[in-house]
């Protein structure tokens, strides 16, 4: 197993978690129907970094890591989405009170936050582990 390419996975998932726990923050500001131009300006930058982590992702030869960057990707472009359609749902919320209903359904960035968490631990761990 590459240890660069272990560590590199690493770091984005720890980067991650801090910029989930953000996110899930604003998640719920968004449900409480907070400032649109406060919560878009904090959003932004969030769902463009999750954006551009996508992008650093290395290309893996080894098949666990290339499954943990695959399933790294699909967290980022989940939360990335999430925070977009929330924010995009507080926009047009005053059009409807139905609407309103489904945005203060919104929680949290779902079960890939989870999913983070466990392959940021597993990733870890094998760091811990000797070769």
């Amino acid at each position: 197993m590459s240890g660069d390419e272990r560590d590199a996975l690493l770091a984005l998932a720890e980067e991650a978690l801090e910029l989930q726990c953000r996110g899930e923050r604003l998640m719920a500001e968004i449900s409480d129907e907070g400032p649109l131009d406060e919560l878009s300006v904090r959003g932004g930058p969030l769902i463009s970094r999750f954006e551009a982590m996508r992008r650093e992702l290395p290309a893996c030869d080894d098949p666990l890591l290339r499954s943990a960057a695959e399933v790294l990707d699909m967290i980022f472009a989940n939360h990335a989405l999430a925070l977009h359609a929330a924010l995009d749902m507080l926009a047009v919320s005053w059009r409807s009170e139905r609407m309103r209903d489904e945005l203060h359904r919104l929680e949290g960035l779902g079960r890939p936050a989870i999913w983070l968490r466990t392959i940021r631990d597993e990733l870890a761990e094998e760091l811990e582990t000797p070769a």
